[in-house]
C-alpha cells in the first residue's frame, strides 16, 4: 500500500516545488519592477539655504538609506521654478529623477506665467505630499517699522519706494495682494532664492520680504530680523508674540505654502508605489517631524492620489489668490 501511494506523494512534492519556484520567480519579478538603480537625483526649484533646500536635504539623507542608493540634491533656481520643473518633466521616467517642489511650480505658475511649457498635472507622476511651510513678513531688526501698520503708512506716503524681495510665488502674490488690499504701491524686487533676500535686507537694499522660517529662523532667533506678521490662520507656537496677518488688519493671507514630491509622467506604477512607501515612512519619523516643527514645517505624507487631487484643488485656489492680488500671467 505504501508503495502505491508513493508516486502520489512524489507528485505532490513536485507540485509544491513548482509552486514555490513560481512564487519565488513572481517575487523576484516584482522586486525588479520596483527597483531603483540610483543614484537618486532630487531637483529643487530654489537655491541652497532656502526652506525647500533645508527640508529636502533632511529627507534625502533618510530616503537614500531606505532605497539603498546614493542621493544628490540639484538646485536649479530661477524663472520662478520653471527651470527645475521642466528638467524633471523631460527626464527619463525610471524613478531616478524626482522633483521636490512647492505651490510655486504646481499651483501658482499656471496663473503667473504665459505659455507655461509644462503641465503640473499631466507632466508629472505624484509621489506624496510633504507638508506645509510657515511664512513670515520680515524686516531687519534695525528697521524703523515696528508694526505692519507702520510699514503700510510709509508706503502710502511714498509710493513705489518701500521695497520687498520675492523669490517665489508666495512672495510675489503676497506682496501684490498686501499692496492692493492696503491701497498702496510697493516696489517688488525679484530674487532667485530666499537667502539672497535676507542678505540684502540686512544690507539695507530692501525693506521687507515674505520669507519662510526655515530660511530666516537663525536670523530671527539671533535678533537680526524681526517678524511683523505670520501668514497663517493662527500664531506660530515658537513666536507667539507675532500676530497673524488677519490680526494685523489684513485678512485673507492664510493660504499655505506646501511641499510635494513628483516623478516624471510615465514612471512605472510599482516604482511610484515604492517611492511613496519609503518616503511616507521617512516622513513619519518623530525626529524628522520634530526638526521640521522647529523650522516652521508641518511634516506629513499622503498617497499619490491625494497629492494629485490636492494639486488640482490648489491650482484653482491660487487662481483666486492671484486674481485677488491683481496679478495676470506675464
Amino acid at each position: 500500500m505504501e508503495e502505491r501511494r508513493a508516486p502520489a506523494v512524489c507528485g505532490l512534492r513536485r507540485r509544491d516545488l513548482m509552486a514555490a519556484a513560481l512564487g519565488a520567480a513572481a517575487t523576484s519579478a516584482f522586486a525588479q519592477a520596483d527597483r531603483i538603480e540610483g543614484p537618486l537625483k532630487i531637483v529643487l526649484p530654489f537655491g541652497p539655504g532656502s526652506g525647500t533646500d533645508v527640508y529636502a536635504r533632511m529627507v534625502a539623507q533618510h530616503l537614500s538609506t531606505a532605497l539603498g542608493v546614493s542621493a544628490v540634491i540639484e538646485n536649479r533656481p530661477g524663472a520662478n521654478g520653471i527651470l527645475a520643473a521642466e528638467s524633471v518633466a523631460r527626464a527619463k521616467p525610471d524613478g531616478n529623477t524626482l522633483l521636490f517642489t512647492t505651490n510655486t511650480t504646481h499651483a501658482a505658475n499656471p496663473h503667473l506665467v504665459k505659455d507655461l511649457r509644462y503641465d503640473p498635472v499631466k507632466d508629472f507622476a505624484p509621489i506624496s505630499r510633504m507638508g506645509n511651510l510657515t511664512f513670515f513678513l520680515l524686516v531687519p531688526a534695525n528697521s524703523p517699522f515696528r508694526t505692519l501698520k507702520e510699514l503700510v503708512e510709509a508706503a502710502r506716503k511714498a509710493p513705489n519706494t518701500i521695497s520687498y524681495g520675492a523669490a517665489n510665488s508666495f512672495g510675489i502674490v503676497s506682496g501684490s495682494k498686501l499692496g492692493k488690499n492696503a491701497g498702496v504701491q510697493f516696489l517688488r524686487v525679484p530674487y532667485k532664492s530666499s537667502p539672497n533676500i535676507t542678505t540684502d535686507m540686512l544690507g539695507g537694499q530692501i525693506h521687507f520680504a515674505f520669507v519662510d522660517l526655515a530660511a530666516a529662523s537663525p536670523l530671527v532667533k539671533g535678533g537680526k530680523m524681526r517678524a511683523l506678521a505670520v501668514l497663517s490662520d493662527k500664531r506660530f507656537p515658537a513666536l507667539p508674540d507675532v500676530p497673524t496677518m488677519s490680526e494685523a488688519g489684513y485678512p485673507g493671507f492664510d493660504v499655505v505654502a506646501w511641499f510635494g514630491m513628483f516623478a516624471p509622467a510615465g514612471t512605472p506604477q510599482p516604482i511610484v508605489a515604492r517611492l511613496n512607501r519609503e518616503l511616507v515612512a521617512v516622513l513619519n519619523r518623530p525626529d524628522l517631524r520634530q526638526k521640521g516643527a522647529e523650522l516652521g514645517i508641518d511634516i506629513f505624507g499622503s498617497s499619490p492620489r491625494e497629492l494629485e487631487d490636492y494639486v488640482k484643488s490648489q491650482i484653482a485656489l491660487w487662481g483666486q489668490f492671484t486674481a485677488d492680488a491683481g496679478l495676470k500671467p506675464e
